[in-house]
């Protein structure tokens, strides 16, 4: 059981960096050299296949997450008994596992966002330059508050099991 857990704090972890990871590597690289003059002319249709390409990685980032992140409860012996205790939730684990989950869920609704908004403006057969700049625009706002959930669910993370909380 040990190795399965260890196997499965392993995978939450790879996958976790590798959300993370490619957020800041967008944010950082990506998209700063994006708005470079000279790639103005191709930048919308680079981020477009970039982001196609980002998105198999980040779902099946956030689906890893979702099953070693139950996967590591149970290990750790939070089952569903458990977790209905009010008890476990008045806890320094219970409560930084709650404020985990809420930046959790956060995070899945605003990627399901900015993913109808990044697909809808890839949709529209001639969109206008302002349609264009308002969708960019969104998404790119949606992107940093993907990013800013994202770093509270780490900081939380950190919190279950250094017990800061």
């Amino acid at each position: 059981m040990a190795t399965l857990y260890a196997l499965s704090v392993w995978l939450h972890v790879v996958a976790a960096t590798s959300w993370v990871g490619s957020m800041i590597f967008f944010a950082a690289v990506v998209v700063p050299v994006l708005r470079r003059d000279d790639l103005r002319p191709v930048a919308p249709r680079l981020l477009r296949i970039l982001g196609a390409r980002f998105r198999v990685l980040a779902w099946t980032s956030l689906a890893v997450l979702g099953v070693t992140g139950i996967s590591n409860l149970i290990f750790r012996g939070f089952g569903l008994e458990v977790l209905c205790q009010p008890t476990f939730w008045a806890t320094s684990f219970g409560r930084a596992l709650g404020w985990k989950l809420g930046f959790v869920g956060i995070t899945v609704a605003v990627t399901a966002t900015h993913e109808l908004l990044t697909r809808q403006g890839s949709r529209d057969v001639a969109p206008s330059a302002a349609q264009m700049e308002h969708t960019r625009r969104a998404a790119s706002w949606v992107g940093r508050g993907i990013m800013l959930a994202s770093l509270g669910i780490l900081f939380f993370a950190v919190a279950l099991v250094r017990g800061f909380l």
